[in-house]
């Protein structure tokens, strides 16, 4: 509840795609309101906490699959803009006061870098293919960095980039 708190404001000034019926086959008149409702930041953290599919969450919450689509790129987009320009940096003398006694040897350490990839769906397009093709995972991937503190806060997230990379 203490996100909805810190986002309420900005998300109640900013235009979103919104369901105007619980009917499926009323929601092709969908239109934009100025309010995002927190049922959508539902179906949003649900979508990202659980991982279901988009025909699934249409579903479950009685609207049509493009609506839900919709919303959850409205709220990616939206919390993208937001979060994106906060602090990423913890301060030096937090990390210090919270450090780990595994990392008692090494007391300046500041971040913990790590590079990843992730596994995405094989697009159809052969170019795109090649493009994402990861020779070491044997798959289409996306590469990317993230940072953590030593206590394990994650600070830093890059964007991602293909596999070929």
């Amino acid at each position: 509840m203490a996100f909805w708190h810190l986002i309420e404001r900005p998300a109640a000034e900013t235009k979103f795609i919104r369901v105007t019926s619980t009917n499926p086959s009323e929601t092709s008149g969908t239109r934009r309101k100025p309010t995002l409702p927190s049922i959508d930041e539902f179906l949003f953290m649900t979508h990202l906490s659980l991982g279901l599919k988009q025909k699934d969450l249409a579903h479950r919450f009685s609207i049509h699959q493009s609506t839900v689509s919709r919303i959850i790129i409205s709220w990616a987009n939206f919390l993208y803009c937001l979060l994106g320009s906060a602090r990423i940096w913890i301060p030096k003398k937090t990390i210090k006061a919270h450090l780990p006694p595994e990392f008692k040897d090494y007391p300046d350490t500041q971040v913990v870098i790590d590079c990843t990839e992730l596994r995405c769906q094989t697009p159809s397009p052969l170019l795109l293919q090649s493009e994402g093709f990861s020779s070491y995972k044997s798959h289409c991937t996306f590469k990317g960095m993230l940072g953590m503190s030593p206590h394990g806060a994650v600070t830093f997230v890059s964007s991602l980039y293909a596999g070929s990379v």
